[in-house]
């Protein structure tokens, strides 16, 4: 019997709940003088419209009383062990738990920026953002690839082959074979470059429509290019953007709202910065510590 109990007794698992009851009676003990620790749960109509509304949305039918009530009981479960974890103060100095509030209170900063938005503060974005709403030029254009890897003499050989294209002859039967599209229909510089590479790009958005040209360089080899159609960059009207201005100005305006916030909540706090006093350890790197006296031994 004694050998029983003193293997049991060595058991971590025993030590562990011996830890936790010993806990839950020193706080349940004080709980009384702390005026601020919640002893009330109210499962409110609310909340069990919300629990029911979740279920049905997850499993696509209304739940059944005794899933309710499990619901319910789940629901009061999870509120006795919060309350229970916020009188052992088990919130305080958890990283996860201070990001996490972070995260709910600036959300709800954010839904106070998601009022209604006049046409006159949109225009005004509008006009002091107008490079994020500008639409870019687009070109329609076709290529002939001459392959650097086959082609001895690739300037000498571009000359000629634009030559004969300036003639007439017909590009599909100039240059040679690749992956690459011989058409390409008013497209972007944003999307010449995913393609072509941003050099490439920024040489041919230039061009205007008439004959060949080149060659222009990419990643892949050497083009010779011809501009069939050109729209220019425009600036679109309110009206035919206004979703997407309202996007970026709600945007912009809830992240002043929360800077203001922040200021504004900081002024009410007293903040010390400890100095760091910076050593090295063995190995030279860099070790910051904010009390002298935490010094490695290779310092000694």
């Amino acid at each position: 019997m004694k050998k029983s109990i003193k293997r049991l007794w060595r058991e971590p698992l025993v030590h562990f709940l011996l830890i936790g009851v010993a806990l839950f009676v020193f706080y349940g003990s004080t709980r009384d003088v702390a005026s601020e620790a919640p002893n009330r749960i109210v499962v409110s109509s609310a909340q069990i419209e919300q629990l029911h509304a979740n279920f049905k949305r997850t499993w696509m039918r209304p739940p059944t009383q005794n899933e309710l009530d499990a619901l319910i009981e789940n629901y009061i479960r999870e509120e006795v062990f919060y309350q229970e974890a916020l009188a052992m103060g088990l919130d305080q100095n958890d990283p996860m738990v201070k990001r996490r509030m972070r995260m709910k209170l600036e959300f709800m900063l954010e839904d106070l920026a998601s009022q209604d938005v006049t046409d006159e503060a949109l225009t005004t974005f509008l006009e002091k953002h107008p490079d994020k709403f500008r639409s870019e030029a687009q070109l329609s254009f076709q290529q002939v690839y001459l392959n650097p890897d086959k082609r001895k003499d690739l300037d000498n050989d571009a000359k000629k082959i634009l030559a004969r294209l300036k003639s007439g002859a017909s590009p599909e039967s100039m240059g040679d074979p690749t992956l690459v599209s011989f058409n390409y229909e008013l497209e972007t510089k944003s999307e010449i470059s995913r393609t072509f590479g941003e050099e490439f790009a920024a040489q041919v958005i230039k061009l205007e429509p008439g004959n060949w040209t080149g060659p222009v360089y990419s990643a892949y080899g050497a083009h010779l290019l011809k501009v069939s159609e050109r729209i220019e960059a425009y600036q679109p009207d309110l009206a035919d953007i206004r979703e997407l201005v309202k996007r970026e100005y709600l945007v912009q305006l809830r992240k002043e709202q929360k800077d203001l916030a922040y200021q504004k909540l900081r002024e009410g706090y007293q903040v010390t910065i400890e100095p760091v006093k910076t050593v090295q350890d063995a190995a030279g790197d860099i070790i910051a510590t904010a009390q002298a006296g935490e010094i490695s031994e290779s310092e000694k």
